[in-house]
């Protein structure tokens, strides 16, 4: 019976010899240069510590302690990321935000990154992911990695659910794709977003890009740029002449495709994306004698009277010669003198045939007698619109006012070769026409 109580107290002994103090011996026996011992410690604490329900350590009476071992422990081996996880937990528990920083920026950019992905997964573990921006989040972070092939399975699987929509979901899919450098599959991807949404103009681009394989398009350092991709490819394709041809005629027709199925449709892609094709065969060095002049006359037929048609078309005017420049603004003047429209489109139209002189620069070219004349035909034209503009609310912008900013943007240019005379005459006419407004 005496034999039985020394059991027992032996037992209850062992017991208390917790997993921190076998942890400790090991730690000792380290230091001693005795490694296999404390391997054997060590394995024999995570038996103890597996094998029996009942132990359990309540992390939050010993946080100090916890605290103290991990910022060891990371200081020994450095940039461990379950080390760096777990003393980030501490710090999150202990409200620590400064310590928390530290340890995230302790490793570097990489580190960082491969720390918020950790944690991400182990919140999608437990919580899994309720709203779509936690989705994007996790996406972006392994796309910044280059973890593409992830990120696509992320977006296939059921957390891609959250985008409901699904063009969105074709956007990122794409882009992941042709960053993988899957042209092909991404140039599917895009087009299917244009048969989807025919004026996502980001979109053609990318399925042109990805269709002539200009990888520049997809440059790591221009991934997070608010303005990409609206920046247009500035060198030539490296595709052979056979492949080429193929590819840009493939495209030429799907945009026909798009320009028949819009026909009635105030939707400009398709027309832009057409002057597009024909500037990147000029880079490429298989221009269509006036195929480029032609896409840029077409756009006008149908937008010009869009306030942004000059802004669309600059880039592709800045490439043509001189006199392809003098030819194009000919043309541009025939179809407006010839085409019947609306009063207000018509108003559209003056301003930006206004607007594209002014962009060639034909403007400045012309005597001065005539820079007046069309000042005076700029606010003469306002003027003899303003019944457009009545039935507008007090805080619209009125019809035609564009009128007047490039009426005084050529007053200013054509200042200092005038007569001080000629200069105030002009002045005074033209505030003498803004007093009808009043």
């Amino acid at each position: 019976m005496r034999e039985n109580g020394r059991n027992r107290e032996g037992r209850e002994r062992e017991a208390s010899f917790s997993e921190w103090d076998r942890a400790l011996k090991a730690l000792i026996l380290e230091r001693m240069g005795k490694p296999d011992e404390a391997l054997n410690v060590c394995i024999t604490a995570k038996e103890k510590l597996h094998s029996h329900d009942a132990i359990h350590m309540d992390d939050l009476t010993l946080m100090d302690l916890a605290t103290s071992c991990y910022e060891y422990a990371c200081g020994k081996f450095l940039n461990n990321l379950e080390l760096m996880m777990g003393l980030f937990n501490c710090y999150v528990r202990e409200y620590s935000f400064v310590k928390q920083q530290q340890v995230l920026f302790s490793g570097g950019g990489e580190k960082l990154l491969q720390l918020a992905e950790a944690l991400l997964k182990k919140h999608i573990v437990t919580h899994s992911l309720h709203e779509p921006e936690a989705l994007l989040i996790y996406v972006s972070i392994l796309e910044q990695q280059a973890k593409y092939e992830a990120a696509l399975e992320v977006l296939s699987g059921d957390t891609g659910s959250l985008l409901a929509i699904e063009v969105d979901r074709l956007r990122i899919k794409g882009r992941l794709l042709a960053r993988a450098g899957d042209n092909a599959t991404a140039a599917e991807v895009f087009q299917k977003i244009l048969e989807l949404c025919p004026d996502d103009w980001e979109s053609f681009l990318h399925y042109l890009g990805c269709l002539l394989e200009d990888d520049c398009c997809w440059r790591k350092e221009i991934i997070n740029d608010p303005s990409y991709p609206s920046q247009l490819v500035d060198r030539p394709s490296l595709l052979t002449e056979e492949t080429f041809d193929s590819r840009i005629s493939g495209a030429l027709s799907f945009v026909k495709k798009l320009q028949t199925e819009t026909n009635n449709e105030p939707i400009r892609c398709p027309f832009l994306g057409n002057i597009e094709i024909e500037r990147r065969r000029r880079l490429y060095g298989k221009a269509n004698d006036g195929e480029l002049i032609e896409a840029l006359l077409e756009y006008f037929r149908r937008f010009s009277h869009m306030a942004c048609f000059t802004s669309d078309v600059e880039m592709f005017i800045r490439i043509l010669s001189h006199n392809e420049k003098l030819e194009l603004l000919g043309k541009l003047m025939t179809i407006f003198e010839t085409s019947p429209t609306t009063p207000i489109k018509k108003l559209g139209q003056s301003i930006t045939v206004f607007k594209v002189q002014e962009l060639i620069g034909s403007t400045f070219s012309h005597p001065v007698v005539e820079l007046e004349n069309n000042v005076i035909q700029m606010v003469e034209m306002y003027c003899g619109n303003l019944q457009l503009s009545k039935d507008l609310d007090p805080q619209e912008n009125m019809h035609g006012e564009e009128l007047l900013s490039i009426a005084c943007n050529l007053l200013v240019q054509t200042l200092s070769p005038l007569p001080t005379t000629n200069i105030c005459n002009l002045c005074l006419t033209s505030l003498l026409y803004r007093g009808k407004l009043f």
